[in-house]
């Protein structure tokens, strides 16, 4: 699906959603000078094509979970072969195929060392094309915000 360009209308209820997942229709209308059904109705394409999603965000160190990332470097050709097999494991929540020293980034939250090690070992080592895994354990989180806009740039100092 084509995504449409965000115009400052979707901006603003952007971030309006990014504050309060749950504020009211009505409240961002008011707000912004709008209708309720504009937001409506723009929220619903935002959630569609996929540019938002409306959720609760948990902490995994806070759950009493185990939270890592894995760097995989992968064979050229591999990548998104690898991607989406890592994508497919239950315990992964995050796959990024990036540039740098690595070529895929991935999240994954574990209930214990014993399901990390399987994870790690038995199913993502597995994977036909990784060449080299790095491995990061999470163990305490400074900074997890999610109230940026793409309409601005932060302020310099």
């Amino acid at each position: 699906m084509r995504r449409q360009p965000l115009d400052k209308t979707d901006i603003a209820i952007i971030s309006h959603l990014q504050a309060d997942g749950r504020r009211a229709f009505t409240t961002i209308a008011k707000d912004l000078g709008i209708s309720e059904a504009s937001v409506r109705q723009r929220v619903s394409r935002l959630l569609r094509t996929k540019v938002i999603q409306i959720v609760a965000v948990s902490s995994p160190l806070d759950l009493g979970l185990i939270w890592a990332q894995v760097h995989l470097r992968v064979k050229g050709e591999r990548i998104e072969a690898v991607a989406e097999a890592v994508a497919q494991l239950p315990q992964v929540d995050y796959v990024s195929i990036c540039a740098g020293d690595f070529d895929i980034i991935v999240g994954l939250v574990a209930h214990d060392r014993e399901e990390l090690l399987d994870v790690l070992v038995n199913q993502i080592r597995t994977i036909p094309g990784i060449e080299q895994a790095g491995f990061v354990l999470n163990l305490k989180t400074l900074k997890d915000n999610y109230e940026w806009s793409p309409g601005e740039r932060p302020a310099t100092v």
